[in-house]
Protein backbone atom coordinates (compact mmCIF):
# COMPACT_ATOMS: atom_id res chain seq x y z
CA UNK A 1 0.00 0.00 0.00
CA UNK A 2 3.02 2.30 0.79
CA UNK A 3 3.86 2.27 -2.91
CA UNK A 4 0.89 3.46 -4.42
CA UNK A 5 0.83 6.56 -1.87
CA UNK A 6 4.37 7.20 -3.18
CA UNK A 7 3.63 6.75 -6.51
CA UNK A 8 0.33 9.10 -6.38
CA UNK A 9 2.73 11.57 -4.32
CA UNK A 10 5.18 11.30 -7.42
CA UNK A 11 2.08 11.83 -9.88
CA UNK A 12 0.85 15.11 -8.12
CA UNK A 13 4.73 16.35 -7.61
CA UNK A 14 4.38 15.83 -11.59
CA UNK A 15 1.99 17.75 -12.20
CA UNK A 16 3.06 20.06 -10.05
CA UNK A 17 6.32 20.43 -11.77
CA UNK A 18 4.71 20.47 -15.21
CA UNK A 19 2.32 23.63 -14.26
CA UNK A 20 4.81 25.96 -12.00
CA UNK A 21 7.05 24.95 -15.56
CA UNK A 22 4.73 26.75 -17.82
CA UNK A 23 4.02 29.39 -15.44
CA UNK A 24 7.49 30.12 -13.36
CA UNK A 25 10.27 27.40 -14.15
CA UNK A 26 12.34 28.28 -10.84
CA UNK A 27 9.76 27.02 -9.07
CA UNK A 28 9.44 23.38 -10.62
CA UNK A 29 12.99 23.10 -9.64
CA UNK A 30 11.93 23.25 -6.00
CA UNK A 31 9.39 21.50 -6.36
CA UNK A 32 11.56 18.59 -7.66
CA UNK A 33 13.63 18.72 -4.69
CA UNK A 34 11.28 18.69 -2.47
CA UNK A 35 9.92 15.89 -3.55
CA UNK A 36 13.68 14.19 -3.96
CA UNK A 37 14.08 14.41 -0.30
CA UNK A 38 10.57 13.48 0.56
CA UNK A 39 10.92 10.07 -0.98
CA UNK A 40 14.89 9.78 0.06
CA UNK A 41 13.71 9.94 3.28
CA UNK A 42 10.75 7.30 3.56
CA UNK A 43 13.36 5.08 1.35
CA UNK A 44 15.75 5.50 4.21
CA UNK A 45 13.09 4.48 6.85
CA UNK A 46 11.98 1.31 4.90
CA UNK A 47 15.74 0.16 5.26
CA UNK A 48 15.75 0.32 8.91
CA UNK A 49 14.06 -2.80 9.45
CA UNK A 50 15.91 -4.72 6.79
CA UNK A 51 18.92 -3.35 8.47
CA UNK A 52 18.04 -4.65 11.68
CA UNK A 53 17.00 -8.11 10.24
CA UNK A 54 20.59 -8.28 8.33
CA UNK A 55 22.26 -7.76 11.90
CA UNK A 56 20.13 -10.08 13.98
CA UNK A 57 21.22 -13.25 11.45
CA UNK A 58 24.54 -12.61 11.01
CA UNK A 59 25.37 -12.28 15.06
CA UNK A 60 27.06 -15.31 15.20
CA UNK A 61 28.71 -15.40 11.44
CA UNK A 62 31.90 -13.89 9.98
CA UNK A 63 30.13 -11.03 7.97
CA UNK A 64 29.12 -9.55 11.21
CA UNK A 65 32.77 -8.00 11.34
CA UNK A 66 32.47 -6.71 7.91
CA UNK A 67 28.73 -5.74 8.51
CA UNK A 68 29.05 -2.00 9.73
CA UNK A 69 31.98 -1.12 6.90
CA UNK A 70 28.70 -2.57 4.23
CA UNK A 71 26.20 -0.35 5.93
CA UNK A 72 28.10 2.98 5.88
CA UNK A 73 28.97 2.00 1.86
CA UNK A 74 25.90 1.43 1.00
CA UNK A 75 24.74 4.87 3.06
CA UNK A 76 27.25 6.80 1.49
CA UNK A 77 26.84 5.42 -2.13
CA UNK A 78 22.76 6.48 -1.55
CA UNK A 79 22.97 10.05 -0.12
CA UNK A 80 25.60 10.70 -2.93
CA UNK A 81 23.45 9.02 -5.24
CA UNK A 82 20.31 11.58 -3.74
CA UNK A 83 22.34 14.30 -3.99
CA UNK A 84 23.38 14.16 -7.86
CA UNK A 85 20.36 13.34 -8.43
CA UNK A 86 19.46 16.67 -6.99
CA UNK A 87 22.49 18.48 -9.29
CA UNK A 88 21.30 16.60 -12.00
CA UNK A 89 17.57 18.21 -11.77
CA UNK A 90 19.07 21.57 -11.52
CA UNK A 91 20.69 21.05 -13.99
CA UNK A 92 24.34 20.98 -12.82
CA UNK A 93 25.33 17.61 -14.57
CA UNK A 94 28.86 18.08 -14.11
CA UNK A 95 28.25 19.21 -10.14
CA UNK A 96 26.27 15.59 -10.03
CA UNK A 97 28.81 13.49 -11.80
CA UNK A 98 32.10 15.49 -9.36
CA UNK A 99 29.97 13.65 -6.22
CA UNK A 100 29.81 10.62 -7.32
CA UNK A 101 33.29 10.49 -7.69
CA UNK A 102 33.70 11.72 -4.58
CA UNK A 103 31.33 9.23 -2.98
CA UNK A 104 32.91 6.63 -4.80
CA UNK A 105 36.25 7.61 -3.48
CA UNK A 106 34.72 7.67 -0.06
CA UNK A 107 33.40 4.20 -0.05
CA UNK A 108 36.88 2.96 -1.25
CA UNK A 109 38.47 4.79 1.10
CA UNK A 110 35.67 2.89 3.95
CA UNK A 111 36.55 -0.36 2.58
CA UNK A 112 40.13 -0.24 3.19
CA UNK A 113 40.04 -2.81 6.16
CA UNK A 114 37.53 -4.79 4.23
CA UNK A 115 40.67 -4.93 1.49
CA UNK A 116 42.92 -5.48 4.03
CA UNK A 117 41.70 -8.26 5.29
CA UNK A 118 40.80 -9.87 2.02
CA UNK A 119 44.57 -9.44 1.13
CA UNK A 120 45.18 -11.21 4.44
CA UNK A 121 42.76 -13.88 3.88
CA UNK A 122 44.53 -14.44 -0.07
CA UNK A 123 48.06 -14.78 2.16
CA UNK A 124 47.14 -17.44 4.37
CA UNK A 125 45.46 -19.24 1.80
CA UNK A 126 48.85 -19.18 -0.27
CA UNK A 127 50.75 -20.39 2.64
Amino acid sequence: MNELKMCGLVLCALVVCIVFKNLKNEYSLFVRIAITVVISIFSLALISPLLSFIDEISKNTVVYTYLPTLIKALCVAMVVQITADICNDAGESALGERIELFGKAEILVISIPLIKNLFKLCEALIK
